[in-house]
């Protein structure tokens, strides 16, 4: 059977966004470890990334303000985790100046090759304050540009609606197509079936939530599977 799935993704691979970077935020609870979308994710937590240098203080501004919400609940914070990540630019002195402030005690890593950046956002130069929301398959769904000297409340809902309904989408077991609560080959079978237009489609394989069924929705069920066993 596993041969069966190798086949299926030696078609076309998926490459889902990631890093591991190490928490420098001395009021963060996972100080000091190496965190992301991975590692939240082994915890059944998706992450929200905020990226920003740690110079400017209107990004700090954000950073404070997604740091409030995520004190005080705005969404499920045992299935959604704020990371802030940055470059190192400026130093420990500006380091404390975006993490040093009370209640700024969510993760903060750092990225001085602009890696990730450019994996994430598209670019090394891309426009900071940037919020990117990955789903349960490390897809990226969500990419939100902040200016100015903050979220507005608009921004505020549009953000916590996406979390929200990316939250609820994790809450539930994508791709179990039978509906055993585990995830095997005879969800690829059926999700296959379905690319093919022999059965009804039902959005519940729908692994890249593209809104359709098709080769990649059974190429990222298949890795999910084989990163599983």
């Amino acid at each position: 059977m596993k041969k069966i799935l190798f086949i299926i993704l030696s078609i076309c691979w998926i490459f889902p966004l990631d890093y591991s970077l190490e928490d420098v935020n001395e009021t963060s609870e996972t100080f000091g470890n190496f965190v992301g979308p991975s590692h939240f994710l082994a915890q059944d937590k998706l992450t929200i990334t905020f990226f920003a240098w740690e110079t400017w203080g209107g990004w700090r501004t954000v950073f404070t303000q997604l740091c409030d919400l995520s004190n005080n609940n705005a969404w499920d914070t045992e299935k959604a985790v704020l990371v802030g990540l940055g470059n190192g630019s400026g130093g420990q002195g500006a380091l404390d100046g975006m993490a040093g402030i009370d209640g700024n005690n969510a993760a903060w890593v750092q990225d001085p090759n602009l890696e990730t950046w450019e994996e994430f956002l598209g670019s090394s130069s891309a426009p900071r304050r940037q919020v990117v929301l990955l789903d349960g398959n490390l897809n990226k769904r969500y990419q939100f540009q902040y200016s100015g000297g903050g979220i507005t409340n608009a921004q505020e809902i549009e953000l916590l609606n996406a979390i929200d309904e990316l939250i609820n989408e994790f809450s539930q077991l994508q791709g179990d197509m039978n509906q055993d609560n585990v995830l095997n080959v005879l969800d690829v079978i059926i999700v296959v079936n379905m690319a093919l237009g022999n059965i009804e489609i039902d959005l519940t394989g729908d692994m890249n939530n593209d809104g359709g069924i098709n080769i990649l929705d059974v190429v990222i069920l298949a890795n999910i599977i084989l990163t599983d066993e």
